[in-house]
């Protein structure tokens, strides 16, 4: 089950929306690319949801014409491109700097757009707007050098753009690269939102008590882990199509969940990604952080939304099956009796 969490999250976080521009240096997917968007300090909430709506209007057709079910490009991606320390760090560098409020609005919009869809999984231009929208204002209140620190260390970025620009119209990926340029233009003058920094959670309470001990006894399985070639996901998240009724669950429970937790959560995992090695393992006492910050996260959020997410992960068992066979025995044993402890210390909370 730990490992079908993990799964959830990686097979979950496939975007939404892709700009390609006319060349390969020019555009990424909207979540790196929107490292462009940055540099300056003035202008209205009002100029930038105007260009972010006209951006999602001319972008529709393309939206139209992705299998967002698939997203072939994207999958060959993430399961041949090994990830790096920089662009995780990068991402959540930016990730503890979002402003809350924006974050949730962003994540609310992309719920509604979900429920919208039809089995093609495309949502209504009105719910593309919103989503398009939300994350423009999102960006446009973060510190503009985090957000081009995460495009810049985005690995193989060039390659992804043309591959997926070739499979657009072109018309209208050179329409869309024009008002996105518009909006960039208006973004990076957008003055930064200031967040106020959260800890990771006390190592505190039964709950945490109970996660340091996971954390302890899952220590060796992940040492024995290539964090740079997680294979056995790569492949589950290349092979398993997206499922509607799974995405939301996820929405429903990020949204349910404390947003200090969550900002603390984050900041625990980018403490342990600053401190990882040349083999991306992170040290013990960084793993018990983030061990104890997630089950304090998935605490904070109520019992029926968590049990909705992993009911509805897609062959959540055949994942299970596949990650723990590449483990040592005991060691999976002995991180299941843990994890069931832990599991009991949140249910009794």
């Amino acid at each position: 089950m730990a490992a079908a969490g993990v799964a959830a999250v990686a097979y979950f976080s496939k975007p939404s929306a892709f700009v390609p521009g006319p060349f390969r240096q020019s555009a990424g997917p909207l979540a790196a690319v929107s490292g462009v968007m940055m540099f300056g300090s003035a202008a209205s909430a009002a100029s930038v949801e105007q260009a972010a709506k006209k951006l999602a209007d001319v972008s529709y057709p393309m939206v139209k014409a992705t299998d967002w079910a698939t997203t072939d490009v994207l999958d060959k991606y993430m399961a041949s491109v090994p990830t790096t320390k920089e662009f995780s760090k990068a991402i959540l560098e930016l990730s503890v700097k979002l402003d809350p409020k924006l974050v949730k609005d962003a994540v609310q919009a992309h719920k509604k757009a979900l429920d919208a869809t039809g089995p093609d999984f495309v949502t209504p231009l009105k719910n593309h707007e919103e989503v398009t929208v939300a994350l423009a204002k999102m960006f446009a209140a973060a510190p503009k050098d985090k957000i081009k620190a995460v495009f810049d260390a985005t690995p193989g970025v060039q390659d992804l753009n043309a591959a997926w620009y070739a499979q657009m119209p072109q018309a209208d990926a050179q329409a869309t690269f024009e008002a996105f340029k518009e909006l960039a233009a208006i973004v990076k003058e957008s003055p930064e939102k200031a967040v106020t920094p959260v800890a990771a959670p006390s190592m505190d309470g039964p709950i945490g008590v109970a996660a340091k001990k996971l954390a302890d006894a899952s220590y060796p399985m992940l040492q024995k882990i290539d964090w740079a070639s997680t294979g056995v996901l790569d492949k589950y998240v290349t092979n398993t199509p997206a499922n509607k009724a799974g995405i939301s669950a996820l929405l429903d429970a990020g949204l349910a969940m404390d947003p200090k937790v969550i900002q603390g959560a984050t900041q625990a995992h980018l403490d342990a990604v600053s401190a990882v090695d040349g083999q991306l393992l992170t040290p013990l006492a960084n793993h018990e952080a983030v061990t104890v910050a997630i089950a304090k996260l998935i605490a904070s959020a109520p019992p029926a939304k968590i049990k909705a997410v992993f009911d509805t992960v897609p062959n959540v068992q055949g994942l299970n099956v596949d990650w723990f066979s590449t483990m040592s025995v005991p060691d999976a044993v002995k991180s299941y009796q843990a994890f069931l402890e832990t599991a009991a210390a949140m249910k009794a909370r």
